[in-house]
């Protein structure tokens, strides 16, 4: 699946992370194994090499006994018997002992060839896989709280259970996608009406950008749609948006500059309904959630939008940045009393090792994750979903069990 290998790979930093990390645990405790194995082999090969020398002396005390009897004369430098009247090879002691430790040598290396083939890369899930597990999750911004009861979870139903790469894999990506998988991904536009979604969140998010992407993917399903620049208190928000605007070839309603944002949304809103428009994308300045006068003007930016429509906004998304891990989820917490969210956008995930921070999010507030952005192409703007980014994160394939 096209999707599947362009999330893996821009969500290569995060998932290299937990996947290295997972296989790290599991390799860890195999080469103990192996060491073990190593050392049983090792004494092994000890003991059979002193019974070797013991043997070798015995031999030779009882081959000078014989040659007294027998008076042969032994050439201790070239290892060769001679009798008399008759004069004859025997097979040297030394070859005899060079043969053995070549064989020993050959024996040692290939039963540990062996040894290291046939031990299976398992090991039991313990308290101390648990706590390394645990420790993995939150280093990758999955959040101490969502990193414990994933774990609690896993030792419930495996604790002791002898677990392979694959197994751990599987069991970890299972109870992400539990998290994730909180309704349906989908951003619907319900049919013969004005659709009103509104978009929030923090300067630098990728808000604007995120609109402008949008509105492209919906005109190209057929949609009319139109924006609203209610980011007055930036000229340069508003130029963005214009070029976005003519980009995809849409119109934009906009006000002029310091003007009331709620006016602009006002007219927008009145100018969408008059001509038939399907949706309406309201960009808003980037609030700092810490200042509350720019959150009261998001407060009367809805009012107004309610005014003209009790049953909208029908969506109010907040655009997140990726990078800034688990702030996301103080903004959260505040756009959500001023705002009443009712979805995320996830943005920059491409080369960021932060991709958890999505788990975490989700688990606390229960919102659905709609959209991520894994580029800065119009394209790289996908569809969340949740299966398959719990497979990903992990390092598994597309081929769930």
């Amino acid at each position: 699946m096209k999707f599947f290998r362009k999330l893996k790979e821009k969500l290569f930093s995060t998932s290299s992370k937990i996947k290295d990390g997972l296989e790290g645990i599991i390799d860890n405790q195999s080469i103990e194994n192996v060491q073990e194995e190593q050392s049983k082999q090792d004494k092994l090969d000890k003991s059979l090499s002193q019974k070797i020398n013991e043997n070798f002396e015995q031999k030779k005390e009882k081959t000078l006994e014989e040659s007294h009897k027998n008076n042969i004369k032994i050439d201790k430098t070239k290892s060769l018997v001679s009798v008399s009247n008759k004069s004859k090879e025997l097979p040297s002691t030394v070859e005899k002992i060079q043969k053995t430790s070549s064989s020993k040598k050959t024996g040692i290396f290939s039963k540990i060839i062996k040894t290291v083939e046939k031990v299976t890369k398992k090991r039991k899930l313990d308290d101390k896989m648990l706590n390394e597990i645990e420790d993995l999750l939150i280093s990758s911004d999955i959040g101490v709280s969502t990193a414990s009861l994933i774990v609690e979870k896993i030792k419930k139903e495996n604790f002791s259970k002898e677990l392979d790469i694959k197994q751990l894999k599987q069991l970890i990506s299972d109870e992400i996608y539990e998290i994730m998988n909180v309704s349906d991904s989908f951003l619907k536009i319900k049919e013969d009406q004005l659709n009103i979604w509104l978009f929030v969140g923090v300067n630098g998010s990728g808000k604007t950008t995120t609109i402008g992407k949008i509105a492209k993917q919906e005109k190209d399903n057929g949609k009319k749609v139109i924006l609203a620049a209610a980011d007055t208190f930036r000229a340069a928000a508003v130029d963005q948006l214009s070029i976005w605007s003519k980009r995809v070839g849409i119109e934009m309603v906009k006000g002029e500059e310091k003007s009331d944002p709620a006016s602009v949304v006002y007219k927008a809103i009145e100018e969408a309904k008059k001509s038939d428009y399907d949706l309406l994308l309201i960009d808003t300045a980037g609030r700092l959630q810490n200042k509350t006068d720019l959150m009261q003007e998001l407060e009367k930016i809805i009012r107004v939008i309610k005014k003209q429509d009790p049953s909208a906004p029908h969506n109010c998304l907040i655009v997140l940045d990726a990078t800034t891990g688990q702030n996301v989820i103080s903004q959260v917490e505040v756009f959500l009393q001023s705002a009443g969210l009712t979805g995320i956008i996830m943005t920059k995930l491409d080369g960021t090792a932060r991709g958890g921070v999505l788990v975490a999010v989700t688990k606390k507030f229960n919102l659905p994750i709609y959209r991520i952005g894994l580029g800065e192409k119009i394209e790289d703007l996908e569809t969340f979903d949740p299966k398959l980014f719990s497979r990903v994160i992990v390092g598994l394939d597309n081929n769930p069990v």
